[in-house]
Order: structure tokens, then sequence, then C-alpha cells
């Protein structure tokens, strides 16, 4: 495995937080692999001191365990972690929805709208298109104007990431993904607070689907 060695100005912590992180989500570490603190440290060309304080406040995080007289591995993936993520997601985005929609203007659309047009553009790269199709469900989130609520969807998103990976993997049509998303936005469109939701719960609910059809546990 390789990691990008640190280069800009952040701690070297962060760095490897964000670097082993970034690695399981995108399965360039597998769920249930080791980890070996060396190699590591000699990947992302930092010593020790910091790594040990990186995979710390991973393994509190729950992407790792530390598990004594074998090593560090990483955490795999299980259906009911699965189900009670999207369980969140689905109770979450729902109220998203409910005070977006009375807060919604032409211009709002518009941008939604734009956001989404983005996605289109990069479907021949599924880790972008991963990542961007997490920013307009955050962006759905964030129009909401609940800070609370956007931090809870945010919290969500790394895990989703986690888990859409199997679905990436085992080759999701992206022009699906698309076209759930347009009905989302022509439910907002029409200011129809059961259009929209039904239109979000289906796309989340296939998403899910794919995913824990695809799991291997």
């Amino acid at each position: 495995m390789s990691f990008l060695k640190v280069e800009q100005p952040q701690s070297f912590k962060d760095h490897a937080y964000n670097e082993i992180k970034k690695g399981i989500i995108q399965h360039k570490v597998e769920p249930g692999s080791m980890l070996y603190e060396r190699s590591l440290s000699e990947s992302l060309g930092i010593s020790r001191t910091p790594l040990k304080l990186a995979l710390q406040q991973l393994e509190l995080e729950g992407w790792i365990q530390s598990i004594p007289r074998k090593g560090i591995v990483v955490q795999t993936i299980n259906r009911q972690d699965v189900d009670e993520i999207f369980q969140l997601r689905k109770a979450n985005e729902v109220l998203a929805i409910e005070l977006l929609i009375p807060l919604l203007n032409d211009e709002t659309i518009e941008k939604i709208e734009k956001m989404d047009n983005q996605l289109s553009d990069i479907k021949k790269d599924p880790i972008k298109f991963m990542y961007a199709d997490s920013a307009f469900h955050l962006f759905l989130a964030e129009l909401s104007q609940n800070h609370r609520l956007y931090q809870l969807i945010q919290n969500l998103t790394d895990h989703v990431n986690w888990y859409g990976f199997v679905a990436l993997k085992a080759g999701k049509n992206l022009d699906e993904v698309s076209y759930e998303h347009r009905l989302i936005i022509e439910g907002l469109k029409a200011r129809n607070l059961r259009q929209t939701t039904d239109a979000v719960l289906n796309h989340l609910d296939i998403s899910h689907r794919t995913i824990i059809t695809n799991l291997k546990e």
C-alpha cells in the first residue's frame, strides 16, 4: 500500500490520520487487513509518535482495532452497521428536506441544479462522482439552515462513502444515480414535500440494497 508523504503545513498526526482514513474509505486498505506501524511510518514519511496519535484517533472513531499480540486491523463492514447508518441517514435527510422546502426560492433551486450538473461531468471518474454525490446531499442539508442537522449528516458521510465503495466496486450504474437526483430536484422545484421525500428515500434505499447485495462479510 502507498500513501502520500507529508508536503503541506499541517500536523504530521493530522496528515497520517487523513491519509489512512482516506485509504480505508477508498478500500485501498481493505476491510479486515492488517496495518503495521513501521511500513506506515515509512510510507507516510513521518515518525512513530504522530503516527501513534493518528492511529489512536482512528481507533476511537471505529475505523481500526488494536488487538493484543496480533496488531492493528482495519474494521470490517457488516450488515448491521450499514443498516444503522442508512436508518440514520434517511431520518436526517428527510428532516433536511422538510426544513428546506419552505425556504426554497428560484435562486436556491438554480444553485442545487448547478451542483447536480457537475455530477454529469465526472461520471467517468467513479471516485470523484462518489464524493460529489456526498457533496450534493450535504449541500441540501446545509440549505436547511439547521447547523446541527448538517453536522449530523456530515458525520455520517465518511461511513456512507466507505460503504458506497462496495457499490462502486460492484459496478453501480452512475447514470441511475443522476436520474435519482433529477427526481429529487423535480420535487424541490415543485415545492412538493411528499414527492421530494419519496425521491430521497427511493435514492437511499437503492444505494442501501446495492451495498447489502454486494457485501462480503
